[in-house]
This record gives C-alpha cells, sequence and structure tokens, in this order.
C-alpha cells in the first residue's frame, strides 16, 4: 500500500506528514469507508515519523515523500488488533459459562472484561511494534 504525503514539518528527528490524495487504486477514500490511509488527511490528521537521516539533502517542510507499507505488514497489524479482543471476548464468555453454567449476565460481564483486556493487550503491542513501512523522498512515479 502506497500514499504520497508531504512533510508538514521537521523537528527534533521527527517529522509530520499528511497524505496529498488518497491512492488511486483504492476507492475506500473516497467512499468513506476503512482505509487506514484516509487518517492521514489533512482534515482528519497526520502522521508523525522519524526523520530520515543521510542523503544529500536533510527533509524539508513541503518536500513530498512516499510512504510505503508491505501488504503482508498490512496483515499481521490487522490480525495484531482484532484477534486477542477477540479472543478475549470469547474467552470471558466461555469461562463464566463453565464457572457459572446458568448466569447470562456473568457471561456478558465476563465477555465485556474479556474484550477490554484483549484490547489493551493489542493497543500495547502494537505500540510496542507497530507495522514496518519505506519512506521515500520523492513525488510517486
Amino acid at each position: 500500500m502506497k500514499a504520497v504525503a508531504r512533510v508538514r514539518s521537521v523537528g527534533e528527528g521527527r517529522a509530520l506528514l499528511s497524505c496529498e490524495a488518497p491512492p488511486a487504486a483504492c476507492s475506500a477514500c473516497g467512499g468513506g469507508r476503512g482505509c487506514a490511509l484516509r487518517w492521514l488527511s489533512p482534515a482528519q490528521g497526520t502522521l508523525e515519523v522519524p526523520a530520515p537521516s543521510g542523503g544529500d539533502r536533510p527533509l524539508a517542510p513541503g518536500d513530498g515523500v512516499v510512504v510505503e507499507v508491505a501488504e503482508g505488514e498490512v496483515l499481521r497489524a490487522a490480525a495484531l488488533a482484532y484477534l486477542p479482543p477477540l479472543a478475549g471476548l470469547l474467552a470471558g464468555a466461555v469461562l463464566a459459562r463453565a464457572v457459572l453454567p446458568a448466569a447470562e449476565a456473568a457471561a456478558l460481564l465476563l465477555g465485556v472484561a474479556g474484550l477490554a483486556a484483549g484490547w489493551g493487550l493489542s493497543r500495547a503491542w502494537l505500540r510496542h511494534r507497530p507495522p514496518r513501512y519505506t519512506l521515500t523522498i520523492g513525488e510517486a512515479s
């Protein structure tokens, strides 16, 4: 997955990027559906990344960059985001039914608690190991 972005600011080894346009191959952004790259648009937010060092010149505001995320990284991130909460939800409900077979309220409460625990686990995991990406200075061809 590729997105063309523009550097908004650079400071303290970090660069703030905003998406210029949605990828041409994807219609989800135009339809307002579930594309992760639509969060990079100026109206909805920005992406902060480590500023690349080296090369002929440093990164400057206004520069065009290409952010590319491999398909495997997208799938890994989606699995880490969705599977732990789902597993927590199911494990909580199964545990409640095994311990208190006639209490539906307990199954609901333990299911929600498992969902929250799984969400916290996946959030911490993705913050510790975010998806890897490639940042290339220059416009996409």
